[in-house]
């Protein structure tokens, strides 16, 4: 199709992660003529991620649960300090791992039965303008190599850490290298791996900056990976750490696959909205910032886009006034709490084995309720905290 012959839809999302289907999910739902674009050949391949979720609940308040994306059911936590203090709770329907390749196709199959226009090999390279509005894309087609235009009434970025979109409409900059964690994981396959019970291991020498996890995945598999802050890591990969880890825990142990990816610590954007273009997902920056973890913000944050953008239809306003409504909410819902977990993600970083191992054993006082899904664990680590004078003095400037 010619340049000056653009496409046109009602919105335009870029990237078809958990963010963008979601979102295409909804909104192809209501009515509207979605087209997808996504820059790889398949929908959730390569896999980034952990595949750590919410509860079986917690999903099932966004779409259906269906058990062929869910790889196993989570029951209880195992922590392990670097000097071998171990934490331990059984926590009923804590989680589910999931199986992201089909979780995210799902979504995208959601969406087109609904008439989204999904595309593979669809990559924005561009933002089309009209005055002081974003008015559409340029997308480049990665099979025939030729760039094409659509016109888009809302464009939505959802492309993850890397967010073309973002940075193009100026609601993001790049990252820079303090807001960065890279990570690797290997899916392995080994008798002994618990079915029901994730592990974590933080330490410098494991994964400085970083931790060490261990996910199930049912029928002897696990996601073994880990995060580390490469400004911490002694010019050593993420990789590198791994394998060591890998070594030590787990010798003889095969391995299936291997991914690499990372991500982002920052703090909440000034806004995620702009004239006729909003982001979701971790192009917003909605995941976790000391965590990583990204599914269940990514899957809130495309809800309540959702909501506005279809109020937006109704009025036919897409300026930032019109849609600001959803950095408010999502400010008002998870905002405070997300830049807490950068402030913890901070200090975190400057804590040496001997604070780690005084913190788990602090926590390893508490009742099992205080460790829940719902815990607020800014203000668990608060009360490991403040039992230890020379970690309240580190902590005063970052989390009060």
């Amino acid at each position: 199709m010619a340049a000056f012959e653009p496409e046109r839809a009602d919105v335009v999302i870029a990237g078809c992660g958990i963010a963008g289907g979601m979102l295409a999910c909804r909104l192809s739902e209501a009515g509207l003529k979605t087209i997808v674009l996504e820059k790889r050949p398949r929908i959730g391949i390569p896999i980034r991620c952990a595949e750590a979720a919410g509860s079986r609940e917690e999903l099932a308040s966004f779409l259906p649960i269906d058990e062929h994306w869910i790889a196993a059911d989570i029951d209880g936590v195992r922590v392990e300090s670097p000097g071998g203090t171990v934490l331990e709770r059984k926590i009923p329907g804590l989680a589910v791992v999931l199986k992201r390749d089909v979780f995210d196709q799902t979504l995208a199959d959601r969406a087109a039965s609904f008439g989204a226009d999904i595309r593979t090999h669809a990559e924005v390279i561009g933002l089309r303008t009209e005055g002081e509005f974003v008015a559409g894309v340029s997308v480049l087609d990665h099979r025939s190599k030729a760039t094409y235009a659509i016109r888009s009434s809302i464009t939505v970025g959802a492309e993850g850490i890397e967010s073309t979109t973002g940075r193009l409409a100026g609601l993001r900059r790049h990252l820079k290298h303090k807001d960065i964690h890279t990570c690797f994981q290997y899916l392995m396959q080994r008798a002994s791996f618990s079915t029901s019970v994730i592990e974590l291991f933080p330490g410098t020498r494991v994964a400085p900056g970083g931790y060490a996890w261990v996910f199930p995945k049912g029928g002897g598999y696990a996601n073994v990976g880990l995060g580390i802050h490469p400004g911490m890591a002694g010019g050593a990969t993420a990789k590198e750490y791994l394998d060591r880890f890998v070594a030590e825990r787990y010798p003889g142990a095969r391995i299936a696959a291997a991914i690499a990816g990372g991500t982002s610590g920052i703090k909440p954007l000034k806004t995620m909205a702009g004239n006729g273009i909003l982001l979701v997902g971790e192009a917003a920056g909605q995941n976790n910032p000391f965590s990583g973890g990204g599914i269940m913000n990514a899957l809130e944050g495309a809800s309540e886009a959702s909501a506005v953008l279809e109020r937006c239809f109704e009025t036919g306003d897409f300026s930032h006034a019109a849609l600001k409504r959803y950095d408010e909410q999502w400010k008002k819902r998870n905002g405070r709490a997300i830049a807490k977990y950068a402030a913890l993600r901070a200090f975190f970083m400057t804590l040496d084995d001997a604070d780690m191992d005084v913190i788990l054993s602090v926590l390893d006082t508490l009742h099992p309720d205080r460790l829940a899904p719902h815990a607020e664990y800014p203000e668990l680590f608060k009360r490991a905290f403040q039992s230890t004078p020379a970690l309240l003095w580190k902590a005063r400037k970052l989390l009060w």
